[in-house]
């Protein structure tokens, strides 16, 4: 998972020693630096002041966020009596846009890496590191937005705003789970600068996400608000652990593969359990 507005390099200190925001101006400015990274808006001005594992709670309000300006879209595209698939398309192309592909080129990269039998980690982690895309990443890359805009495209005007604006906030939360599990693999990398969170950080921002998704998708069916985000946390976990167990930890690539995977899964489960 790369970026053009990295973090600062290997070795360089944050404006200030990595620490807890300590009060509601710090929280802001904290959730400004995420926007900044996780998405093409800037938001944030100068260094970073904190590591993501001691922000981790504004995560699924970043990716609600995300959701909101997605979802809009869909609503107001499938509103105009556009049919389901064209106002899926532009939303899954909106969210691409918005987060400037930095998941999805995690997921590829991941897929690229872990695809191929026979690999020792050394190699894998060389593959993963290589911009170039492989027929593994690409063929992830196609079978997520097929999946995106087939699940997607079923649904009204309302009930894909809400469901975006679900998905994005717990997949985004999702993030959090490798991070308290396991280590980063690599001794420099956006893995290993996100930093070490601490367990109630971390059970936090997961629980905002899924709190917030079942509260949205309740009108839909207690079904869905009980299990897609329930089980979109499950396959971030399942996701992480064979990751783990493949190449010893994390990647700032294999964290954007497990929000991918995770907002999946959400949306399979969504389009399975809703009329419409």
């Amino acid at each position: 998972m790369t970026s053009p507005d990295q973090p600062p390099p290997d070795g360089a200190p944050y404006e200030q020693a990595a620490s807890r925001p300590a009060g509601f101006d710090d929280w802001l400015e904290a959730f400004k630096e995420q926007v900044s990274f996780f998405t093409g808006v800037r938001l944030a001005v100068g260094l970073p002041r904190w590591r993501l594992a001691d922000v981790l709670p504004v995560l699924p309000v970043v990716g609600a966020c995300i959701g909101v300006a997605v979802g809009l879209l869909f609503a107001i595209v499938r509103g105009l009596s556009g049919p389901g698939w064209l106002a899926a398309v532009l939303a899954v192309g909106a969210a691409v846009l918005i987060t400037r592909a930095l998941h999805e080129d995690g997921l590829a990269d991941t897929a690229d890496g872990l695809g191929p039998h026979g690999l020792d980690t050394a190699r894998r982690l060389e593959i993963m590191r290589d911009s170039r895309n492989g027929t593994f990443g690409v063929l992830a890359l196609a079978l997520t937005v097929l999946l995106k805009v087939a699940c997607l495209a079923k649904f009204g005007s309302s009930t894909g705003l809400v469901v975006l604006v679900a998905a994005h906030a717990v997949s985004r939360a999702a993030i959090a789970i490798p991070l308290l599990a396991f280590s980063p693999v690599r001794s420099d990398g956006l893995g290993v600068r996100a930093g070490k969170p601490a367990d109630n950080d971390v059970w936090l921002a997961v629980g905002i996400g899924v709190v917030l998704a079942f509260l949205l998708l309740l009108g839909k069916g207690i079904l869905v608000a009980l299990f897609a985000p329930l089980l979109a946390v499950a396959a971030a976990w399942v996701a992480a652990l064979w990751i783990a167990e493949r190449i010893g930890g994390y990647t700032g690539d294999t964290l954007g593969a497990v929000q991918q995977i995770a907002e999946i899964v959400f949306l399979v489960i969504a389009a399975l359990l809703i009329a419409r």
